[in-house]
């Protein structure tokens, strides 16, 4: 039995890291849109070039992530870009380790194997079908459960709480919904009475933010970043992605939650509960799969699904905190993956999903004197496995996975490893073609890697000209192309009317400027 158990616990370990490696090899490599995939990692370019968010080029939130970037790019130009797409995986797998490691030790669960089947489970939901790429929200759930693992370690020791803090720091100056977590964890040690740690973490907290401000007034980027971020920032965009998305996913699926929520009941009454643990999974699976397979394409495939699963985990927390102060844990996580939720874009709890199973998985089992089952455990891994496979046969903004056949690294060297689809193969030839014609260069409305690919400076900073990503500045930057003599590769291709609206340069250029070259898939356009 002893042995036995020593087996699993080292499948199970195996697993995590098998699958790590697994979705970078074989996910990794696909997919190469314009837009989201580049759009940090295209500031960190910038940043590797000498310049300054807020002060050189606009950008609508804390730099921090496009800072953090940077640091590939100072390992090798030219696969920077390739290793900072498998590190996205490598952050999830890490993040969701360190909560189920963290919420494991709190709730007593010593099984190895049932830690690492929540870490994968974690990491497997949180993927979800996302490409690969830097992006804020993880960075901001990366460098957040990083300082809060390390702020909980047993023994009060400053080093770990100084890191940690820092980690706190940097997660919050991510995104601005992150700006919510000193204060939530503040009120965490506060409840718990934990006053060394609450003196430590708000000292230290305080110095690292300092320090970032007094690094942001000494290259005369503090003003811009405080106009820049803030006007990004209003409490009406944290109520609809923080409260009335959580409200109307209640609203829409109150009816289907109620029976889902019966059959669940009836069915404990009579199976025992790990068979209903494994129903409930099932059931969900089958509800993404759904989604997927209607939605193919669509990055907001099961938004709803894992709102109401944060509420459902935060009221059972609430409802339990009076005999286990543990949930108190489990709500500062469950906060988190909410914190990461606030979006203009995808709503959702995903991005940091391990509280979400874990709330689950405790539903059902008594963590001291029940453990899953492995079989139950395989069982369930395997339906999320197949489930988010379906998901990634339609990359996001690409298209299907049997499309992208063709070797981006034959253009660009930086793209080594990239499999595409033939027109983004075309186009991204034909723009290599016209950057050594015109390197100077921007492109509009977006394609965000083309000046690291190019090798060149993006005359105004921004590699995405969206209204919303840069303040309504959209007169200011056409004027500064003027000025640099600048030539506007403008994209050819039909815009929607929500997306012309949103793009108020691309009229400004399209009727004020001269055409001098046309393309099959850009014009070239040089102000009068």
């Amino acid at each position: 039995m002893w042995m036995h158990k020593i087996t699993t616990d080292r499948v199970f370990q195996f697993l995590f890291f098998f699958l790590c490696v697994f979705y970078i090899i074989f996910y990794m490599p696909y997919g190469f849109e314009d837009t989201d995939t580049g759009y940090i990692f295209g500031s960190s370019w910038n940043i590797y070039n000498g310049q300054i968010p807020h002060r050189d080029f606009i950008y609508t939130r804390p730099a921090i992530p496009a800072f953090f970037h940077t640091l590939f790019l100072f390992v090798s130009e030219t696969y920077a870009y390739i290793l900072d797409r498998g590190f996205f995986y490598i952050q999830i797998f890490l993040y969701s380790f360190l909560g189920a490691k963290l919420l494991c030790e709190k709730f007593i669960i010593t099984s190895k194997s049932t830690l690492y089947f929540l870490a994968i489970l974690g990491a497997v939901f949180s993927i979800h079908n996302y490409p690969p790429m830097a992006w804020n929200t993880v960075d901001g759930v990366f460098f957040s459960m990083i300082g809060i693992y390390l702020l909980l370690q047993n023994k009060v020791t400053v080093l770990p709480l100084f890191i940690g803090s820092l980690c706190i720091t940097l997660g919050m100056l991510s995104k601005q919904s992150f700006y919510f977590m000193p204060l939530f964890i503040f009120i965490y040690f506060l409840v718990l009475k934990e006053w060394k740690r609450l003196l430590f973490f708000s000292v230290f907290g305080v110095v690292s933010a300092l320090l970032y401000f007094a690094f942001k007034y000494s290259n005369d980027s503090l003003t811009p970043f405080l106009e820049q971020t803030f006007q990004r920032t209003s409490t009406s965009a944290l109520i609809d992605a923080g409260v009335k998305a959580y409200y109307l996913a209640l609203k829409f699926n109150i009816i289907y939650l109620m029976v889902m929520v019966m059959a669940v009941w009836i069915a404990s009454k009579f199976i025992r509960k790990v068979y209903t643990y494994a129903l409930i999974n099932l059931i969900i699976a089958v509800l993404i799969t759904v989604f997927y397979i209607q939605n193919s394409g669509s990055w907001s495939a099961v938004p709803y699904i894992f709102q109401l699963m944060l509420v459902i985990a935060f009221l059972y927390s609430v409802y339990k905190l009076k005999e286990d102060k543990n949930y108190l844990l489990l709500m500062l996580l469950l906060a988190l993956s909410w914190s990461a939720s606030i979006s203009n874009g995808y709503r959702t709890p995903i991005h940091f999903s391990l509280p979400l199973v874990f709330a689950l998985y405790v539903m059902f089992f008594n963590p001291v004197e029940k453990q899953i089952t492995t079989r139950i455990a395989s069982l369930v891994l395997g339906l999320y496995l197949v489930a988010f496979y379906i998901g990634y046969q339609t990359i996001y903004r690409d298209s299907n996975r049997k499309e992208l056949t063709y070797a981006m690294g034959d253009i660009f060297p930086q793209l080594h490893f990239i499999k595409s689809d033939k027109a983004t193969y075309n186009k991204y030839a034909e723009l290599k073609q016209l950057a050594i014609a015109h390197p100077n260069f921007t492109v509009i409305p977006s394609v965000t890697h083309a000046h690291y690919l190019t090798k060149t400076i993006n005359p105004i900073g921004t590699d995405w000209p969206l209204d919303v990503e840069i303040n309504n500045e959209a007169e200011q930057l056409v004027q500064q192309l003027a000025e640099k003599n600048a030539y506007v590769f403008l994209e050819k291709k039909k815009f929607s009317q929500e997306e012309i609206e949103g793009y108020t340069i691309l009229g400004i250029i399209k009727e004020n400027w001269v055409l001098t070259e046309t393309g099959h898939y850009f014009d070239v356009y040089i102000s009068k």
